[in-house]
């Protein structure tokens, strides 16, 4: 178990992701999500480590798209964060934004309902990654 250290216990945000949601207008929209974390004893022993509240998850899915990949609109199959091992994947919302995730990146897609989002690989590589549903 994870325990907070009350001397050290200071919030801060070491972390943001992308948000892909279906907003009231029914359009799909990017938003910024800061993740705060605290210093806490994550293993009995070592140096604090930063670590942010738990997020309860239920299945984790290793995928690849091939090189050239683009997607039509589509909705997200469920809630779920996606990690990007390798390549550069394009996403395009309703309202007409557009972000690239690369190798690192972490974004979260929780527009299950109406039109989506576009997905397109950029580069002439594959793109390795992981989703995490939540």
């Amino acid at each position: 178990m994870i325990q907070e250290n009350s001397e050290t216990a200071t919030e801060l945000v070491r972390l943001t992701y992308s948000c892909v949601y279906t907003g009231d207008d029914g359009e799909t929209h990017f938003k910024d999500v800061a993740v705060s974390m605290a210093a806490a004893v994550y293993v009995q022993g070592i140096p604090l480590v930063d670590v942010a509240k738990s997020e309860p998850v239920t299945a984790l899915t290793f995928s690849r798209l091939e090189p050239g990949y683009v997607s039509d609109w589509h909705p997200a199959p469920r809630r779920q964060f996606v990690f990007v091992a390798t390549g550069t994947a394009e996403l395009t919302v309703t309202d007409g934004e557009t972000r690239l995730f690369g190798p690192g990146s972490v974004f979260l897609v929780q527009d299950t309902t109406r039109k989506g989002h576009q997905t397109r690989l950029v580069g002439p590589g594959e793109c390795l990654f992981i989703t995490v549903a939540a």
